[in-house]
């Protein structure tokens, strides 16, 4: 197995981010897209995490700061450096990385990663389907219940950590 790195995301990695994202989801309309992922890393670079294997790109987590207690479809599109919330909006792994618990490690390291970098943030919050709950607890999230978010198709559920 090749040892894996994770680090912050480069403007030079924001191709193979775009493309892993995109690959990532079923839903097309639960995808970024290459713009929105730009504005992520030009507004909140200290919050676009990547797990890279050499230089190739197998896992993200892209984040901004918001100033609300939960995750909308506001919060996907902005960043609001001083919000209280840090708002996770992408945990992405490779298809062929799956299962051997990239996920947990990228989500462990950055919320450790939050808890050093990021002043006066209260929470980090994020919604998932129901099959990611389980991941999501293991790293240390609470289950909050259904959410309001409607991006793409399914349920949603308000996943949250106080810091």
């Amino acid at each position: 197995m090749t040892e894996s790195e994770i680090r912050l995301v480069r403007h030079s990695d924001l191709e193979q981010a775009s493309l892993l994202e995109k690959a990532s989801y079923a839903d097309p309309a639960e995808v970024a897209g290459f713009d929105l992922l730009k504005y992520r890393l030009e507004e909140a670079p200290e919050l676009f995490l990547g797990c890279f294997e050499e230089d190739r790109l197998i896992g993200l987590v892209s984040a901004t700061r918001y100033h609300g207690s939960r995750l909308t479809e506001e919060s996907v599109k902005v960043h609001i450096p001083q919000g209280a919330s840090v708002c996770i909006h992408s945990v992405v792994v490779h298809e062929k990385k799956q299962r051997q618990g990239i996920g947990l490690r990228m989500v462990r390291h950055f919320i450790q990663h939050v808890k050093e970098c990021q002043r006066d943030v209260f929470r980090i919050l994020l919604v998932c389907h129901a099959q990611y709950i389980p991941l999501y607890t293991r790293a240390g999230f609470t289950f909050v219940g259904n959410s309001d978010y409607k991006q793409g198709g399914g349920k949603w559920f308000d996943m949250e950590m106080s810091l």
